[in-house]
């Protein structure tokens, strides 16, 4: 009786233990980047406190072996190589450095906002797994200040300590005033700056505005208004427009054209001009720009209506048009612009046997343009320099 006893004693101890680890296997929890993050960014505060700076080395290159480099984890990098006086750009990748710098000014823009918390579960990832505004962030804060202190900082150094103080327009007027010159960091802002630059802008343009001819042409046709529209794409600092303009309304006086061999008079003008125009940007502070422009293109006059009924033909003059003169655009904030200009229109109507048509125009055009790539735009937000 009693072994029977021991025997069932026995197998309901071994069920209760093969229980015990099967509850285990199935509530043990992996290690991964979210729980290493966390752990990490809590000893690191308690180190940090103790000033303990080298068991944050220790805690920091074990947090990157098992997750890598994170935004977080480059900006504890930085901070400690500063404290440590032992800056150095040689293990940062120039390539990916200014998407941690865009990181972390993200990272500081979404803690601004009331769902903060539900945007950090969105992208955790992106985050380096450290959530928005967390004691870590308070803690890189605190040391970055605590840095500028240092009046014997380098400007690299100085640079991102301003950033990682959340200082980060004088972060950004250290880059564009070439502060850091020979830098990883300016070469990177400086080459994207220049990829930035040359990204194209589709222009769509709505042009009005008069026709002033000089000249016989002022005494015969006199001024007029224009209109018309004009496409292009601006690279770099030079924009190229398809630009078709119309002009419109009654001669001043009658004049008098060869018409099927036969001097007519007539009081009709109808014109217009087909180009290819250029601005070359001469000044722009993304407010307002000021151009010099030219263009060449097709010029045509109207004298006498084509007439189906009657079966006869219109009575055109034609010339080439070469154009130059100014142009000044005053950015509005939903990629558009108001632009004025003002060119001197070379032409020569040549009315033979008839009235004398002799003299250039100028045009003066105000135009509504929608402008812009929301790509190129968004990027020099970001670079701080639109």
């Amino acid at each position: 009786m009693k072994n029977v006893l021991l025997l069932a004693t026995f197998l309901i101890s071994l069920f209760a233990n093969a229980q015990t680890n099967i509850d285990k296997e199935l509530l043990a929890q992996t290690p991964n980047c979210e729980n290493v993050a966390y752990n990490s960014s809590r000893l690191i505060d308690r180190y940090f406190e103790r000033k303990n700076y080298d068991s944050i080395r220790v805690v920091s290159n074990r947090w990157e072996e098992f997750c890598g480099l994170t935004e977080p984890l480059f900006r504890l990098k930085v901070l400690q190589q500063i404290q440590k006086k032992a800056f150095s750009e040689e293990w940062m990748n120039k390539e990916y450095l200014l998407n941690f710098v865009f990181q972390y000014q993200d990272r500081l823009e979404y803690s601004k906002e009331q769902n903060s918390k539900q945007i950090y579960e969105g992208y955790k990832i992106s985050f380096g797994y450290i959530s928005l505004n967390s004691p870590f962030d308070d803690l890189t804060v605190v040391w970055a200040n605590s840095l500028l202190e240092n009046v014997n900082l380098n400007p690299i150094e100085r640079a991102f300590c301003l950033l990682y103080s959340n200082q980060t327009d004088a972060f950004w007027t250290m880059l564009k005033d070439k502060q850091v010159l020979g830098t990883k960091l300016q070469d990177g802002y400086a080459e994207l700056v220049r990829k930035t630059n040359k990204k194209s802008e589709t222009n769509l343009g709505i042009i009005s505005g008069v026709f002033l001819p000089n000249g016989n042409l002022a005494q015969v046709i006199g001024a007029k208004a224009l209109f018309g529209i004009q496409a292009g794409t601006k690279i770099n600092k030079v924009q190229y427009d398809l630009s078709i303009i119309f002009k419109a309304g009654s001669p001043k006086q009658e004049y008098e054209v060869l018409y099927y061999d036969v001097l007519t008079k007539t009081n009709e003008f109808t014109g217009g001009y087909i180009g290819l125009d250029l601005a070359y940007q001469l000044s722009n502070n993304f407010k307002r720009e000021f151009d010099a422009i030219g263009g060449i293109g097709y010029d045509f006059m109207h004298a006498i209506i084509a007439d189906t009924e009657k079966n006869t033909e219109a009575k055109t003059f034609h010339s080439l048009n070469l154009n130059a003169g100014i142009g000044y655009r005053f950015y509005l904030k939903k990629m558009s612009y108001i632009g004025i200009q003002a060119k001197y229109n070379f032409i020569n109507f040549n009315n033979i046997q008839g009235t004398d048509l002799s003299g250039d125009y100028i045009s003066l055009i105000l135009s509504y343009n929608f402008f812009g790539n929301k790509e190129k735009k968004t990027m020099m937000e970001r670079l701080k320099i639109r």
